[in-house]
């Protein structure tokens, strides 16, 4: 078995509010019950520390800095001091650790660690940041649409150098492998995806009374979600409200900002910050929304409503890593017009719920086996392990 160090920007840990950290500790996990030692360097807020001990019963050793979110000063200079931070200690582990592989999650990761001595290294995008970029540009105009482009091109060129500097590339969703494969060069490229996080428990309790309710889970300190939820209370929430009087829209998720804590009536849309259990909140909603106008990699919101067999709409983009139909497994729609109409339609027909959430269920079951994908990867590992 192998000593494997795990590099990140953020901090892994189950119920930690944000699907990478989420996603990478379960990944971590089954590394470990492999027989693998598992250690650890990342940044971790203050409010995250709860967490620790579920991050050290399975590594050797783990290794934080603070985030630059607990830093002060200006925000550019705790940024700096931060990912400064988290390259000293990652040397410090590579040199007294002396690790036989190296795992790097996300671009902002691998660039704070470039240069360094490094044994065979794996690395996981879980965004591609030119995309996003693209995605932003195409609702821009004038000049800040060309300078959204520009970036986007230096973006794709360096995330296509990072890639070709790393022995073994992982993509988060089949859509990105698609796009990463003609920059990978000779590298391998394989698919590790998000695995569900939440499942169907028959003896749950519901978050909330059960009934006409419309939900959207997310971390609220990304921009993306906070824009999505923003125009969909601005634009869609008032043509759904008018033919269903009665719903209610819960906004759930981990650092809501004033403004978006400024919507909540109390009565018709509730923002409830974070929350311990989110699969709670998925038993009690009738329809699961993202209506996110720029997104990437996959999206464990998306995942996880599929898994748990709530009907979803979302955008065209919400649904770019996780492949499923639309009209099939979900409902599809980028317009307030037919985003109002999708979920109008299945709030009104309950056995339209039940088709479309069955679908979305299954369609999760057949193309999300994470242990499988775990598996090629390990053997991708012991490859790399065995050409050292």
């Amino acid at each position: 078995m192998a000593r494997i160090l795990c590099i990140y920007k953020q901090f892994p840990a189950p119920a930690v509010g944000h699907a990478g950290g989420e996603s990478l500790y379960h990944l971590l996990a089954a590394l470990h019950r492999r027989g693998h030692e598992i250690s650890v360097v990342a940044r971790i807020q203050e409010s995250e520390r709860a967490h620790l001990g579920a991050l050290e019963a399975i590594c050797t050793q783990v290794t934080t800095v603070p985030h630059h979110r607990g830093l002060p000063g200006p925000r550019w200079l705790a940024f700096a001091r931060s990912y400064v931070a988290l390259r000293r200690a990652a040397r410090r582990a590579l040199r007294t650790q002396q690790p036989d592989l190296v795992h790097v999650e996300t671009t902002q990761t691998a660039v704070a660690v470039l240069g360094l001595r490094r044994p065979p290294t794996s690395y996981r995008t879980q965004d591609l940041n030119w995309l996003l970029l693209e995605q932003r540009a195409a609702q821009q105009t004038g000049l800040r649409r060309r300078l959204t482009r520009w970036s986007a091109r230096l973006a794709r060129q360096c995330e296509g150098w990072l890639c070709r500097r790393q022995q073994l590339v992982l993509a988060i969703s089949e859509g990105d492998r698609r796009l990463l494969a003609p920059l990978c060069g000779q590298r391998p490229l394989l698919l590790l995806p998000l695995a569900p996080a939440c499942h169907p428990d028959p003896h749950r309790e519901p978050a909330v009374p059960p009934g006409p309710n419309v939900l959207f889970v997310g971390a609220m300190a990304r921009s993306y979600n906070v824009e999505g939820v923003a125009w969909f209370l601005d634009e869609v929430w008032p043509l759904i409200n008018a033919q269903h009087p009665t719903a209610c829209c819960y906004i759930v998720g981990s650092h809501p900002p004033e403004a978006l804590r400024a919507r909540e009536d109390g009565q018709r849309i509730f923002v409830t910050g974070f929350v311990k259990d989110l699969a709670a909140w998925y038993q009690a909603a009738a329809v699961f929304i993202s209506p996110l106008r720029v997104a990437g990699g996959l999206l464990q919101k998306v995942i996880d409503a599929l898994a748990m067999g709530v009907p979803v709409v979302a955008t065209s983009v919400s649904n770019h890593g996780v492949g499923a139909t639309d009209g099939e497994h979900l409902c599809i729609a980028d317009s307030a017009m037919d985003f109002a109409a999708a979920v109008n339609a299945l709030l009104a027909d309950p056995a339209l719920r039940e088709q479309l959430g069955a679908a979305g269920r299954l369609f999760i079951q057949e193309h999300y086996d994470s242990e499988a994908a775990l598996a090629r990867w390990e053997q991708a590992l012991e490859g790399l392990l065995a050409r050292k």
